[in-house]
């Protein structure tokens, strides 16, 4: 019964994660990125964040192509990119910082190993608590649920 269980849990996130549409609740968007973080995928993880949320990393890469070449020598040298891939980073660049890399101190990602305790939702956002009481938010943009950094 244990086996057949997982198995209908994995049909799931497989029907779910292989199809075009988006995630339609918090807890499927959590999934979402929870799945780009196991596999380290974080084109993934870029598809699942909100619009304000790619918009803070459109910001951060226009500051980071106004930065003198000093500053982007000690910038390269703290995060591990080189000068010209920190001055036309990606969204999925920036979400690798934010989620898995050892330099930012940051790492998002292990927050989506945590088990959800609960969720809460307000109209159009979301908030879901894990098991060590961090809240994660989560905003709907059209029928979709998307994770939302942009407060970090």
């Amino acid at each position: 019964m244990h086996i057949l269980k997982k198995a209908i849990v994995l049909i799931f996130l497989f029907l779910t994660y292989c199809s075009n549409r988006g995630p339609l609740t918090p807890v499927d968007s959590f999934n979402a990125v929870k799945y780009g973080v196991e596999v380290k995928d974080s084109e993934k993880i870029a598809s699942c964040l909100s619009k304000d949320s790619l918009e803070k990393t459109r910001r951060l890469n226009q500051l980071i192509k106004d930065m003198s070449n000093d500053q982007l020598l000690a910038l390269s040298k703290n995060y591990g990119y080189t000068q010209d891939k920190l001055k036309d980073l990606k969204p999925s660049d920036a979400v690798y910082l934010y989620f898995f890399s050892d330099h930012t101190g940051i790492k998002l990602g292990k927050y989506f190993m945590e088990k959800i305790i609960s969720v809460d939702i307000y109209g159009s956002r979301a908030v879901i608590k894990i098991e060590n009481g961090i809240e994660l938010d989560f905003v709907r943009e059209g029928p979709y649920w998307k994770f939302d950094i942009s407060e970090l």
